[in-house]
């Protein structure tokens, strides 16, 4: 899979994965649900050293606290009831050479945090009721969208941990902020369907116009689930706003509506202030952490403005 886009937000996106993938060391993502994270975590893994090997994602936030553990470093046979008689590899063995994608990686228990963070500081595990100790090679890529530093500050995250993750943190712009992107995405999802159907779907212009108006609060994901409902519901190849005013109302926004100012995450706003401590609050080093965030400036005042209001 591809990151779609020419936008300078994504264009800077791409070079740092690039130069990110020469490494071996942790890497942080956030940003908003939908945004892709994902994605840019496979595309770290296949452009380094280790894309021969296995890229393994679990997601933090969907597995039963009790079976974490045993989910990622494995278990010895009868290790607890209902256990395999041969044991069973975890994620992280799974992973040996390759990259482990924790997803969510907010949401995982602390009572495991401590048991990944010694795993961080010597890749060494222990499967769950047994005595031998596997040496690892894998690379750890974490992903969240949820602000850590926060969740650090509020007791809910160790901040040993974070700062074992925190390495290179990557943050993915949301699609609001990379509009022009817009129909590139929109073509990319169409050809996608179009050669499951064997057929060539296009939108009017009217409909991708409303489409880069949209404020997409779930992100590129949301864009997709909206492409999928106009292939679906298309009685010829050509999606209009007509067929797609029911899934603009139902995604909570009326069309004809304008864009509102969406809540930034919390990764975004420490971003965003902590390239203004380094440039400066003048004019010209709020231009200067406007560029570095890939936005305009008149962006960046309504991104402050918009803070203030919250």
């Amino acid at each position: 899979m591809e990151i779609v886009g020419t936008s300078q937000a994504i264009q800077r996106l791409k070079d740092r994965i690039r130069k990110v993938a020469r490494t071996d060391a942790a890497v942080l993502i956030q940003g908003e649900s939908g945004t892709g994270k994902e994605l840019v975590a496979m595309s770290i893994h296949e452009q380094s050293r280790r894309h021969c090997k296995e890229f393994v994602a679990i997601n933090c936030g969907a597995i039963p606290e009790s079976l974490m553990e045993s989910l990622l470093f494995g278990y010895e046979g009868g290790a607890f009831s209902g256990a395999r008689k041969d044991g069973q590899r975890g994620l992280l063995e799974k992973a040996n050479g390759g990259t482990l994608f924790l997803d969510e990686a907010g949401e995982m228990p602390y009572s495991l945090q401590a048991k990944m963070l010694r795993t961080l500081q010597n890749f060494k595990i222990r499967r769950v009721g047994g005595s031998s100790v596997f040496q690892l090679d894998v690379r750890i890529i974490a992903a969240s969208n949820k602000d850590l530093r926060k969740e650090v500050e509020r007791g809910a995250f160790r901040e040993d941990l974070f700062y074992r993750l925190d390495i290179i943190p990557l943050i993915v712009p949301p699609l609001r902020e990379r509009r022009e992107d817009i129909p590139l995405l929109v073509k990319h999802f169409l050809d996608l369907l179009g050669k499951n159907e064997d057929r060539q779907f296009r939108v009017t212009p009217a409909l991708m116009q409303r489409f880069i108006e949209y404020d997409w609060p779930g992100n590129v994901r949301e864009l997709k689930n909206f492409i999928e409902y106009g292939v679906c519901f298309c009685e010829g190849d050509v999606l209009t706003t007509e067929l797609m005013g029911t899934r603009f109302a139902m995604g909570g926004v009326a069309v004809g509506t304008a864009p509102r100012p969406q809540p930034r995450s919390g990764a975004e706003n420490a971003q965003l202030h902590a390239l203004l401590d380094h440039f400066g609050h003048s004019v010209e080093g709020k231009r200067k952490a406007a560029a570095q965030l890939g936005i305009s400036l008149a962006t960046l005042y309504r991104r402050l403005r918009a803070e203030r209001e919250c």
